[in-house]
């Protein structure tokens, strides 16, 4: 087998490649070895494949451009195999299966390409609504907010209270720290519509039960961290929504 898989790799002609690569896929799918066949015959094929689309494309295509396309086709040729999809019978039917399918392959790896996926160009990115210039990676979020977190709760103009309390909250975290709106049906016939993303608040009760203090005191303690925090690191109202 491993002197097969040399010839079909190293030296066999393009058509008995594609007849192997045929044989393979229609009548010996299952076959242990199938795969390393099938692959020995149209890796070669997916090389020239995208160097011939990458000359089209580019005339002068990078080294990075060759082996970006020639990727997408080998990964083509994987998919063919791995689809198994029904070919009709003929004697050109499965060449042009194939080659086509490693031709499109190529070009799809490098066009769509998702290293950017979501980016846009801008003339002015200050001019931006604050908006569009939120982003959706959650892993740098997540390190913002704990930045912004340490600040909030060491921030030295608090009242040691003040800064008990924002401590406090940290300490018991969100599963703890927060609650549900509760919204009561009697009186309050658009009641469905006050549901729509709605966002946790802070649970007074169980801070001043961790603190071992009141609810009012907490209650006022918060009053006085939030005029004091929105007043540092959000004046303009554009960091985060000061209610």
């Amino acid at each position: 087998m491993s002197d097969l898989l040399h010839h079909l790799f190293t030296t066999s002609e393009k058509t008995e490649r594609i007849q192997v690569a045929e044989a393979v896929y229609r009548h010996d799918h299952g076959h242990p070895s199938a795969l390393d066949v099938f692959l020995a015959c149209t890796l070669p094929l997916a090389e020239k494949a995208a160097r011939r689309r990458a000359h089209k494309v580019f005339i002068y295509p990078s080294d990075w451009q060759l082996e970006l396309m020639y990727d997408g086709a080998v990964a083509a040729a994987i998919a063919v195999f791995q689809c198994n999809f029904a070919v009709e019978t003929g004697s050109d039917a499965f060449r042009r299966y194939l080659l086509r399918a490693l031709a499109l392959g190529a070009v799809r790896s490098y066009f769509k390409r998702e290293e950017n996926d979501g980016i846009r160009a801008v003339a002015d990115l200050a001019a931006l609504p604050i908006h569009i210039k939120a982003h959706n990676n959650q892993a740098e979020q997540d390190i913002i907010a704990r930045e912004l977190l340490d600040q909030v709760t060491g921030f030295p103009n608090l009242r040691p209270d003040v800064c008990a309390t924002l401590l406090c909250i940290r300490a018991l975290g969100p599963d703890e720290a927060l609650k549900e709106h509760a919204f009561t049906a009697s009186g309050d016939p658009d009641r469905w519509k006050r549901e729509r993303g709605r966002r946790p608040i802070l649970n007074p009760n169980a801070i001043a039960q961790a603190m071992g203090t009141d609810r009012s005191t907490v209650h006022r303690n918060l009053r006085e961290a939030r005029i004091i925090l929105r007043s540092a690191f959000n004046a303009d109202g554009k960091l985060f929504l000061s209610h």
